[in-house]
């Protein structure tokens, strides 16, 4: 038996982790689970606590937990060895000439699938409009196996970003094929929209392109992180 587990939902300890969980946006906390991820915040010094059912050194403070109380912070099947608490803050401002602007998208594990494809097809702005799923979310977060942490992640609108000239090309079933239309070049945002609604029709009116994915006609559109993984390889630097 460890004298020091904590096993009391009461436990401040323990709330705190699950405040993480919950809801971070705000107090510029993540929650990660497993071993990849919290060994992944250590590398980038942003990892602040850990908790595990067993005694674990990531070079910050680590609290045991009881089983069953991992349990209700993981979204795991299976126990992780590990779940950590990290620092994340959200940019002020794009930085780079190549974005991925996600328009209501809701899904934290279509968030996460754009996050690794932005950062393997090096996109590292990712803008968000106001009614996206947050990039704070623990799905999300899971989803994104950690990209997230490389990644410029800000919140703003189109009509920002055109004003600061950046052409945008919207994925849009009106448009054109994307192979016929040459490689940007200069400062521009690809626009997804959201899984059910697609792109904002205010938002429309500003594009300067509408791109589309030749399919197979009996599939009336891809998932949205798929979509926009396929956009930002042909689009790739």
């Amino acid at each position: 038996m460890i004298n020091n587990q904590i096993k009391s939902k009461s436990n401040p300890i323990y709330k705190e982790f699950l405040d993480v969980k919950k809801s971070s946006s705000k107090s510029n906390l993540v929650l990660l689970e497993g071993e990849d991820l919290v060994n992944l915040a250590k590398d980038k010094k942003c990892l602040l606590k850990t908790c595990s059912y067993e005694e674990v050194d990531y070079g910050v403070k680590n609290f045991i937990f009881s089983n069953e109380l991992l349990r209700e912070l993981s979204s795991f099947k299976s126990l992780p060895k590990v779940i950590g608490i990290a620092f994340y803050k959200l940019s002020d401002d794009v930085k780079g000439e190549r974005i991925i602007y996600l328009d209501g998208v809701q899904d934290p594990g279509n968030l996460g699938t754009i996050e690794r494809s932005a950062l393997a097809f090096n996109y590292k702005d990712i803008v968000l409009s106001s009614d996206c799923v947050s990039p704070f979310n623990y799905k999300a977060v899971s989803a994104s196996k950690g990209a997230f942490l490389d990644l410029n992640i800000s919140y703003t609108s189109l009509q920002s970003l055109k004003e600061k000239g950046y052409k945008l090309y919207m994925g849009l079933l009106d448009g054109k094929e994307v192979t016929q239309i040459d490689k940007p070049n200069g400062k521009f945002v690809i626009v997804v929209g959201s899984e059910g609604q697609g792109i904002k029709k205010e938002n429309r009116l500003l594009a300067d392109e509408k791109v589309y994915l030749p399919i197979n006609r009996e599939i009336e559109s891809l998932n949205v992180g798929i979509a926009a993984s396929i956009l930002m390889f042909i689009w790739r630097e």
